[in-house]
């Protein structure tokens, strides 16, 4: 890992904290496929992920500790944690694929989520059917573990709900930060020291994801919400063809192969026009 790498990798971490500090959302969507094409192995993106969205999410749960719903909080984790082993699960098969197929999947699922986070709109309500909960938080803790994309079904299930500003961030922060202990301990035991690695990484690059997230925070500030959030689904669209893009081109080509192309030759390939073969000379 050279430092070409690195600044590469403390670029990606503080433009994600930077949308998610201005959007509210966006960390793990923005950073993954990017730290993929960057070169960083499947496992140590994931584990550089998990640690940055733990950091901001420490961050919250201290600032909104007096409005975060414990209980609830803890029965999803119960759903998420078995559906995350799921997921990583499916990485460790995965990650022996090629890397663009591998993007490509990684950009699908980017696809799908921000889809629905970007065009569903549910009416809040107090309490939602079990199914809903269910669903949510099932495939929460998956795509937490497929890609550490765990936040837009969390994200769609809280819009449902006609909660406060405060309970609703507080239960988002205390449901990221208390997955990633997990997340990073499930990592470690398919994949070894290049979890390790990329924690370690992802903690001493920490101060890029805070430094993001407090600029966010202020450009927020000036401009409204549906500008901003406009704003945060083309460049998370843009980043998931792109990551999508190379797979999906060669899959293409295989399918509809190149034209083939006749080139005109002199009948038998024989002598040049104007001699006649078989003269005398």
């Amino acid at each position: 890992m050279d430092w070409t790498s690195i600044l590469s990798a403390l670029l990606i971490l503080f433009a994600g904290g930077l949308l998610q500090g201005t959007v509210g959302f966006g960390l793990g969507l923005f950073c993954v496929p990017l730290l993929l094409t960057a070169g960083f192995p499947v496992s140590t993106v994931l584990a550089m992920a998990s640690i940055g969205t733990a950091v901001q999410a420490v961050s919250g749960v201290h600032h909104l500790r007096h409005a975060v719903p414990w209980r609830t909080v803890g029965f999803s984790l119960l759903i998420r944690a078995a559906a995350m082993a799921a997921g990583v699960g499916l990485v460790r098969v995965l990650a022996g694929y090629p890397v663009a197929s591998l993007k490509f999947w990684v950009g699908a699922v980017m696809l799908a989520l921000v889809a629905a986070q970007a065009w569903w709109r549910p009416m809040p309500r107090p309490k939602l059917h079990a199914a809903w909960d269910w669903a949510a938080f099932l495939g929460s803790g998956f795509t937490a573990g497929l890609c550490s994309m765990g936040g837009p079904p969390l994200v769609l299930w809280v819009m449902a709900h006609d909660w406060p500003a405060d309970r609703t961030r507080g239960f988002l922060f205390a449901s990221f930060m208390s997955l990633v202990p997990l997340q990073l301990v499930l990592l470690y035991s398919q994949f070894g020291q290049d979890v390790l690695r990329g924690a370690l990484l992802g903690l001493a690059l920490a101060p890029a994801v805070l430094a993001g997230s407090l600029a966010g925070l202020r450009v927020g500030g000036r401009f409204s919400k549906t500008i901003l959030r406009r704003v945060a689904y083309t460049v998370l669209l843009a980043i998931a063809f792109n990551a999508m893009y190379p797979q999906a081109r060669a899959w293409f080509r295989s399918v509809v192969p190149p034209e083939t192309h006749h080139s005109s030759k002199q009948q038998g390939n024989g002598p040049a026009s104007g001699e006649d073969s078989g003269s005398a000379p």
